[in-house]
Formats: C-alpha cells, sequence, structure tokens
C-alpha cells in the first residue's frame, strides 16, 4: 500500500487513517474474543455465550469500516495486467470510468442502506438472539462504510480530472 495520496486534505487523511485504526482495533479484539472463546469452551466454561454473535458483527463492522481506507491507499485488489499493457491515455479513461462504476456502486447501496435503516427504525424492527438490540444498527455499518466509499471515490474522480487537466 502507498502512503497518504497528496491531494488528501489532512481531516480527510485523519478520517482516513480512523478508519484503519477502528477497524485494526476491531480485528484484533476479534482474535481475542475467538482465542479466548475457544479456551473457555475447552475446560467447559461459557461465561460468552454471545461471542459467536459479537464475532459476526465484529467483522461485518470492521469490514466495512476498513474499506474506505483500503481504497484510500489502494490496498484493493487490482487485476491489472491487460490495464497495464495499453497507452496510458487508456489507462487514464479506465481509471476514470471503474472509479465512475465506484462511486455509483456505493452510493446506491449508502442510499439503499439508508432506506433500510428508516424503514427498520420506524418499524421498531429488534433482532433477538443472544443480544436483544435495534435492527437497524445493522445498517449504521454498511451506511457509513458505503458512504465514505462513494466519498473516496469522489475524490479519485476528482484526482483523475485534475492529473488528465496538467497531462
Amino acid at each position: 500500500m502507498t502512503d497518504a495520496p497528496p491531494s488528501a486534505s489532512r481531516p480527510y487523511h485523519l478520517l482516513m487513517s480512523c478508519c484503519g485504526a477502528i477497524a485494526a482495533l476491531i480485528f484484533g479484539l476479534m482474535s481475542v474474543l475467538v482465542t479466548l472463546d475457544v479456551i473457555l469452551r475447552n475446560l467447559d466454561i461459557n461465561i460468552i455465550p454471545a461471542s459467536v454473535e459479537i464475532t459476526e458483527y465484529m467483522l461485518m463492522i470492521a469490514t466495512f469500516i476498513a474499506a474506505p481506507w483500503l481504497l484510500y491507499h489502494g490496498g484493493h485488489i487490482r487485476i491489472d495486467v491487460v490495464v497495464n499493457k495499453l497507452p496510458p491515455t487508456t489507462q487514464h479513461v479506465l481509471a476514470i470510468v471503474c472509479d465512475t462504476i465506484g462511486l455509483i456502486v456505493c452510493s446506491v447501496l449508502a442510499w439503499q442502506s439508508w432506506v433500510v435503516l428508516q424503514d427498520s427504525h420506524n418499524q421498531g424492527s429488534v433482532v433477538f438472539k443472544e443480544l436483544i438490540f435495534p435492527e437497524w444498527w445493522l445498517s449504521l455499518p454498511l451506511l457509513i462504510g458505503s458512504t465514505l466509499l462513494a466519498l473516496e471515490f469522489i475524490r479519485r474522480l476528482r484526482n483523475d480530472f485534475h492529473h488528465k487537466g496538467k497531462a
């Protein structure tokens, strides 16, 4: 992964860094929880009955919070064997197309997660498992992550057009 993109503002860089740090913390806590759960279960001690459920929620939260940070640092998987063989102008056009598709997909995802969140909140839906909480809470990680991804795609598009003007 690369360092912070030069075009990113300091507050935006801080926001993306916080996303990475929060995701790392959650993944670390999740590994501690799973390890503790395995040890305690082997000792026939079940003091964390909701550990599997908590781990599932932690995985979802960490994944959606890490995604914008990964995109910001260029850490997403890219298959660019063919693209690298193309002329720079074509590569630039393809970057714009990919960033535009990413923006559209993430914007639709953010909008739909907002609609689901509102619907769940208005209905007063509740998750009943080991843990009991409002169902709309489950939409928050997707809403936050997809919104931040959309913002990152906007930043990338702005950079794509800015660099094209200099070329």
